[in-house]
């Protein structure tokens, strides 16, 4: 078994991860810091999944994310090697990945042989030795050749050649030292050729261990219990220093040694003496996660603010370093208006039950710049499931949570929490005030929010522009409405009717003018929904309901029509796999959400399969993005939003964020009045495309020079259409003026513009 699996990773092959930043961008949190490299000029901090340099005489960030090649896994541990400028990065499922001169190396030879248990991959730790860099992992040590990008040995230094869980490991003296959770402290000739034969290994202790490091002429030993021993003649023994409790990281530098625990950092001498010793930051506690000092300069990593800078003379000067990000990566649901992107980091299980509850605020991207608001700054609100901007005021957002109700946030502040005691909004446990559970609002075209509520007989509310509330018991329709009807997604049609799903009645539609209900259903003749667990209700441009399940996808050609006497059957969409077969669309997946662009395509979220983009009719799939082919960081897709305005599209998962750069598209206007192209006029160098926006649907665009030549055609599918500059022979078109002649679907109404190109 040995000689196999050492056979399996000197000769597993080297691959480039691939670079997505010239359409991705990544959105990734920095707050939370899993270990710390460092070099006279830079600080290399690893986050959960990504990694930001901080150039210390700049102060200026640089980011490396999925959307450069990292995997998007949880990360357990770096190594800098500055003599060749190679960052290496360990992973909790044992991966290892390469940057260096901006490409990022792949080492999966740990992580994808099924020889090592899935538990046992995780890397811990780092230790070079010239070109070699010894890898502490749960099942052993293995040995990476830096040079040659190649594995070298491996080692089973358990009894009998079991797998130990190796924590930490040191070279001194010539012996290589290494400390096992439950399995004490072995060492071994480092000289030693047959160091694989693990009869070679001595076993110096008993007990558990997290560090073994050298320090000066001296190595030490850190147990679990903080104990601090050094090396003795054949055995470590104790020096009667503790420290305040178990250390998560320990670093040498300057002859001093930085012992870090959760809830502490403390630097001693050769001499066993105490330099250093920090508790909190300014008066506030913080959980303390990797440090290292350097000069008169302490670097301490946390899990909610990033990295602390303190000069060891003066704690007082606290600095906080953490790259621009939002304050956590696992985002829930995400909201846009034009150029601006709100998160949400609530959560709920299947049944949409949110315990237990989570306390994260939310946070805001405008301009590339983003805010982050404390879970006390919105009132201490709970679970929060989705946000809702006012249509007409940007600044006024609606943040609903699935504990608490709903939160008035406008201009950055809370402004009025709605529930029970101020609105019409209810709790699932009478006369309780909390368990408000609101997964989603909307507002309709005369400017009422319409609150969806959960597990209550007052599903809908409406809030009126005037602030009064109404409440529509939904009872009188689905009587157990409050028992099993959970309540899931809403949308409203232009005509002002309600439709929403429920996971365990389907789709149910309500309009207010005639105070009627209407349902879709999963039998034949009811409906025909895959499924009564609905999870998103969605209308295209053309008032087409798409509806997303648990199992599926269905499609209703008419959204209200739900609401008529004999409601026609929502239909699948059939299509042909590779080999010609006809199957339905996105059969058996868990849809989670569906957003529709400008042009009318279907962006589609999926529980375990990434996310798509469908045509307009979901005949044909224009990408699927998955962990394997994209930047995403997880398959689990939680939402997906759209800024029409910038083209961006975001994708939340559990594990961040990240943005698709698409076509800029806008939602089709009414007329041509306010027709407009951009840039206007095209100077020198500019090699984009030009927007042609304020279009109404399927208008008719014919772009001439000025002597009347036809040089470019194209109907829109939805508010704007993207243009080349170039002609139908793909030649980009001379300097000059160009007109564009505009006319509807229908030729009633047409509109004449002018683009002036400078070459």
């Amino acid at each position: 078994m040995k000689i196999r699996l050492l056979f399996l990773l000197l000769f597993t092959s080297l691959a480039s991860s691939q670079d997505f930043s010239s359409q991705w961008t990544g959105l990734f949190s920095f707050t939370r810091i899993i270990d710390i490299e460092q070099t006279d000029e830079r600080i290399y901090a690893a986050s959960e999944n990504a990694v930001f340099v901080y150039d210390i005489l700049s102060r200026t960030f640089t980011k490396i994310t999925t959307v450069n090649g990292l995997s998007g896994d949880p990360i357990s541990q770096i190594y800098y090697r500055e003599s060749d400028d190679q960052l290496v990065i360990g992973y909790e499922d044992g991966l290892l990945q390469i940057v260096q001169d901006d490409v990022v190396l792949d080492i999966v030879a740990i992580r994808d042989k099924q020889v090592i248990n899935p538990d046992r991959k995780r890397i811990n730790e780092f230790k070079a030795n010239d070109q070699l860099l010894y890898i502490a992992t749960d099942f052993g040590i293995a040995i990476y050749d830096l040079d040659r990008l190649e594995f070298n040995d491996t080692y089973f230094i358990g009894d009998n050649g079991a797998q130990l869980r190796i924590k930490s490991i040191e070279i001194f003296d010539g012996f290589l030292y290494a400390a096992s959770s439950g399995d004490g402290i072995r060492r071994a000739d480092i000289s030693d050729p047959f160091l694989i034969d693990f009869t070679n290994w001595s076993q110096t202790n008993m007990g558990s261990y997290d560090e073994v490091v050298a320090l000066d002429s001296q190595i030490y030993a850190i147990d679990t219990a903080g104990a601090l021993f050094r090396f003795a003649a054949t055995s470590f023994v104790s020096t009667g220093y503790r420290f305040p409790s178990r250390s998560v990281d320990a670093t040498v530098t300057n002859n001093q040694l930085t012992v870090t625990g959760s809830n502490f950092l403390q630097i001693i001498d050769v001499n066993e003496n105490l330099l250093n010793d920090v508790r909190d930051i300014n008066g506030d506690a913080y959980v303390f996660t990797a440090g290292d000092s350097n000069g008169d300069t302490i670097y301490i990593g946390t899990t909610t603010n990033g990295l602390v800078r303190l000069d060891r003379a003066d704690f007082s000067t606290a600095e906080f370093i953490v790259a621009d990000g939002p304050s956590r990566n696992r985002a829930f649901s995400l909201t846009t208006a034009p150029n601006t992107l709100w998160v949400g980091y609530g959560d709920y299980n299947l049944f949409f039950n949110p315990f237990p509850l989570e306390q994260f605020g939310v946070s805001r991207l405008v301009e590339e710049e983003w805010t982050n608001f404390t879970f006390d700054e919105v009132l201490n609100i709970n679970s929060i499931s989705s946000i809702t901007i006012h249509p007409e005021i940007q600044d006024e957002v609606y943040i609903n949570s699935m504990h608490n109700g709903v939160l008035e946030f406008v201009d950055g502040m809370a402004e009025t929490l709605y529930g029970v005691n101020n609105s019409s909004l209810t709790s699932i446990l009478p006369p309780a005030t909390d368990f408000v559970r609101i997964p989603d609002s909307r507002f309709d075209r005369e400017g009422n929010l319409w609150v969806l509520a959960s597990l209550v007989d007052e599903t809908l509310n409406r809030r009126s522009p005037t602030g009064q509330w109404t409440a529509i018991d939904v009872s009188q329709f689905v009587p157990t409405i409050s028992e099993t009807g959970g309540a899931t997604k809403m949308t409203i049609t232009n005509a002002g009717n309600i439709i929403f799903g429920t996971i365990d009645f389907g789709v149910i539609a309500f309009d207010p003018a005639e105070n009627k209900f209407g349902d879709l259903r999963e039998d034949i003749q009811e409906g025909n929904l895959v499924s009564n667990y609905v999870s998103e209700v969605t209308l295209d441009l053309n008032e087409q309901l798409w509806i997303g399940s648990n199992r599926g996808l269905r499609v209703l050609f008419n959204a209200n029509s739900i609401l008529s006497e004999n409601p026609p059957d929502a239909r699948p969409i059939i299509i042909e796999d590779q080999n010609g077969i006809p199957r339905e669309l996105l059969k058996d997946e868990a849809i989670l959400d569906i957003e529709v662009d400008g042009n009318n395509r279907k962006w589609v979220a999926t529980a375990s399969s990434g996310a798509f983009l469908f045509s307009p009719s979901g005949q044909e799939t224009i990408f699927q993005f998955t962990k394997d082919n994209s930047p995403l960081p997880s398959n689990g897709v939680n939402d997906i939003a759209i800024d029409n305005t910038t083209g961006r599209v975001y994708f939340a998962t559990d594990n961040g964020i990240v943005a698709f750069q698409g076509d800029r598209t806008s939602q089709p206007a009414e007329d041509l009045e306010n027709v407009f192209a951009f840039p206007n006029p095209v100077k020198p160098g500019f090699d984009g495309n030009v927007t042609i926006d304020g279009l109404t649907d399927r208008a008719r665009i014919k772009i001439t020079d000025i002597e009347g030549n036809l040089v470019f055609e194209v109907v829109s599918q939805g508010g704007s259409v993207q243009w080349d500059t170039t002609s139908f022979n793909g030649n980009r078109v001379a300097s000059g003026v160009y007109m564009l002649l505009i006319s509807t679907d229908d030729n009633v109404e047409t509109t004449v513009s002018k683009i002036m190109i400078i070459r």
